[in-house]
């Protein structure tokens, strides 16, 4: 009870505090006409608030492996490259490379947006839900999706488009949440995932329908989830590691 409460306290502070801009507000002066810079410091400012429920729950030396952190760089980014293939190349061979995105933009929505996300929404609320308050599968992902959808209601242009954009978003937050923790906790494998799946989605005019996408652009991104789904299938089987989402982890986590 006492993980749940100060995970959820500290995820609903930093929920207001970023979805309101009170983290960047007193810095508006310095990032002014840069939204990579204002998004930036938006997100350090207002995850001290989880940082210090992490100081709460675990030791200093244990946080970065209580996210998922301290290894798995380089397979996280070879599972992300191989994963996205059908995005990366199918984007650039049917969709035409905006020439009007900025670095600025691009940094944003890739790079910022890539990691961040995933290293609250993921490593924070998730992780620690399922991990360390032992939340089941179910509980943790949706709570998570929920929350991460609704940061992107913001794609859709009239109510339908915006709810077409949270259940699109919302349902890869549970998918992330998957490999996440089949991949033995390693967040470097959603963060490039993420990323990487962002990138083509930004760089390439592939549809006009925001994050619900139309219907070639989503063949190809169905075809990332297949993939994904594939990789870590064969990871199972090569390190003869058990499933770690199974009936017994959906509503409470035994293990």
């Amino acid at each position: 009870m006492r993980h749940s409460i100060i995970i959820l306290t500290a995820f609903a502070l930093f929920f207001a505090v970023w979805y309101f801009n009170l983290g960047g507000w007193p810095f508006r002066a310095f990032t002014e006409g840069s939204q990579a810079a204002h998004y930036f410091v938006n997100y350090v400012v207002a995850g001290l608030i989880p940082a210090a429920a992490l100081l709460l729950l675990h030791r200093p030396d244990e946080i970065a492996s209580s996210m998922g952190l301290s290894r798995g760089f380089g397979s996280g980014a070879l599972f992300g490259v191989l994963a996205t293939l059908p995005m990366l190349i199918g984007y650039a061979c049917m969709g035409t490379f905006d020439r009007e995105v900025s670095a600025d933009h691009l940094l944003t929505r890739v790079v910022i947006a890539g990691f961040f996300e995933e290293l609250v929404f993921r490593g924070f609320v998730f992780g620690q839900l399922f991990r360390y308050a032992r939340w089941g599968f179910l509980p943790a992902a949706l709570l998570t999706a929920v929350a991460f959808g609704s940061l992107h209601l913001y794609q859709g242009h009239d109510l339908q488009s915006a709810l077409g954009a949270f259940g699109v978003t919302a349902a890869g937050s549970v998918f992330f949440s998957w490999i996440y923790a089949e991949w033995n906790f390693n967040l470097w494998c959603v963060i490039w995932l993420h990323t990487l799946m962002n990138l083509p989605w930004i760089v390439f005019s592939v549809s006009a329908s925001g994050a619900v996408g139309g219907i070639g652009a989503n063949i190809l991104r169905f075809g990332t989830i297949a993939i994904a789904i594939g990789l870590t299938i064969a990871y199972k089987k090569q390190k003869r590691l058990p499933y770690c989402i199974n009936y017994k982890q959906l509503i409470i986590n035994h293990v």
